[in-house]
């Protein structure tokens, strides 16, 4: 008997790789995501280290131009870390989107697995069942011959 062969096994070798180059591309926007959220964090550290400038210089008996400077530091930090958590937002959106596709990508591959493994075992089924067919008829023919 034939060995089995999917018929549909270019198809799926298809689904199974735009399934990966999903997954790849929500992995690479999730490591975007990771570096905004420390760039944020970098952002604050800043704000902070500002702060204290701020009061030290202040201790050490600074005139107000020198003082002036500390807020639009701190405001431009500030506006740096609005647009960064926009830029989030907007990632988050599209991670939503890659894994709606990706629930899609995972389900087409499914269906094509399970009709592999279903005709797969039908194969299976068919040929054990031609082998029995052959070993019955050549046991009644070696019975026949012995007599």
């Amino acid at each position: 008997m034939k060995k089995y062969k999917f018929k549909l096994e270019a198809l799926l070798k298809m689904r199974k790789l735009k399934e990966d180059q999903c997954k790849m591309e929500i992995g690479r926007l999730q490591t975007r995501k990771v570096e905004l959220e420390n760039e944020i964090a970098n952002q604050n550290a800043g704000i902070d280290e500002a702060y204290e400038s701020q009061e030290a210089t202040a201790n050490a008996g600074a005139t107000g131009l020198d003082l002036r400077f500390y807020p639009y530091f701190m405001q431009g930090k500030r506006a740096a870390i609005t647009s960064i958590k926009a830029e989030i937002a907007e990632l988050d959106e599209q991670l939503r989107e890659k894994f709606n596709d990706l629930k899609t990508h995972r389900a087409n591959v499914k269906v094509l697995e399970e009709i592999k493994e279903k005709n797969k075992r039908a194969h299976k089924k068919a040929a054990n069942k031609a082998m029995h067919q052959k070993i019955e008829e050549q046991v009644m023919n070696w019975n026949q011959f012995k007599k």
